[in-house]
């Protein structure tokens, strides 16, 4: 077993006007998806005090997650009431469900846009990236997927043409093109299924490797989390995690600010792990707050894909 902290800092990176772009909503979302959209879309609602998706712990700003659950469905919601003459009357209704749909999606993009400030464009930002020479990827469109499938690469310091998109140290997919320094469009290349680290080398540098696809073959079903217990817990316990689609090595946990590799599993429905000393939240919670734990979210990642999320509460 090995566990290291993983602090998502290379969101910190880069403003928010680079996430945000219009290529991060291209889908609806409802409550239990995940994907860099989301992740994009709780950035959003915490740039306005009104519709932050939470105060503390994970969902706070600098802490959003790819995760959209109940915090993320009240903050749409905020957000729906809020803009209530733009997002509900149109279509009838008198108050937010919480589903991020068409009416919404134009909203968000709408008051992004309009926000942005004026002295940091997309073209200024990408301008200022290029300079320095920083190749960044943030997230893909999806983390696991059979080869063939189109996948979407949002970052920053891609170059127009000859990015190469590593899968590992073995495979690659060359001559990757980018229309705006931002994003790389391209399908799965013809590779075994697994566990891959996915960055970018082009003529400004390599990317960070923290960012990873699973190849999948379509078949086999991908991991699911039934449950984690015990719900609530301290630095150093024991967590049980039953479920699903756990292969006999190899699974790894990732959370918002941890990671703890490669995982056995007996039976392929039960696996445990040791919750990290280092684990904490990556903003503090103030004194005159009473909450005494902060929630952690959960994926099982393996050769077969990525499970759902489930939450447990870690003490302060």
């Amino acid at each position: 077993m090995k566990s290291k902290i993983f602090f998502w800092t290379v969101l910190m990176v880069v403003p928010i006007s680079l996430i945000a772009s219009s290529e991060s909503f291209p889908r609806n979302l409802s409550l239990g998806m995940r994907g860099g959209d989301v992740l994009a879309l709780q950035q959003f609602l915490n740039t306005d005090t009104d519709t932050r998706v939470s105060e503390t712990g994970a969902g706070s700003r600098g802490n959003e997650t790819d995760y959209f659950g109940p915090a993320t469905k009240r903050a749409i919601i905020k957000f729906q009431d809020k803009y209530r003459a733009e997002v509900l009357t149109p279509v009838g209704l008198v108050s937010g469900n919480g589903f991020f749909g068409a009416k919404t999606r134009a909203q968000v993009v709408a008051l992004r846009d309009k926000v942005s400030s004026p002295t940091i464009t997309t073209s200024s930002t990408v301008s200022s990236i290029d300079t320095q020479g920083e190749v960044i990827v943030m997230f893909p469109s999806q983390y696991s997927g059979i080869v063939g499938t189109m996948v979407t690469i949002s970052g920053a310091g891609f170059t127009a043409k000859d990015n190469t998109i590593y899968f590992g140290e073995h495979y690659a997919v060359e001559k990757a093109s980018s229309w705006n320094g931002q994003s790389l469009a391209f399908n799965i290349p013809s590779i075994p299924k697994g566990n891959y680290p996915l960055y970018v080398k082009n003529s400004r540098g390599e990317s960070n490797k923290d960012s990873f696809f699973v190849v999948t073959d379509g078949v086999t079903p991908e991991p699911k989390i039934e449950s984690i217990s015990p719900s609530q817990t301290v630095r150093g316990a024991l967590m049980s995690v039953t479920g699903s689609g756990f292969t006999t090595t190899g699974n790894m946990i990732r959370t918002g600010v941890a990671i703890v590799e490669n995982m056995p599993s007996v039976n392929g429905t039960a696996l445990s792990f040791v919750v990290p000393e280092s684990m904490t939240a990556t903003s503090t919670v103030p004194d005159s707050s009473k909450k005494a734990s902060f929630p952690i979210w959960v994926y099982v990642v393996n050769e077969n894909g990525v499970s759902n999320g489930k939450s447990f509460d870690l003490g302060l």
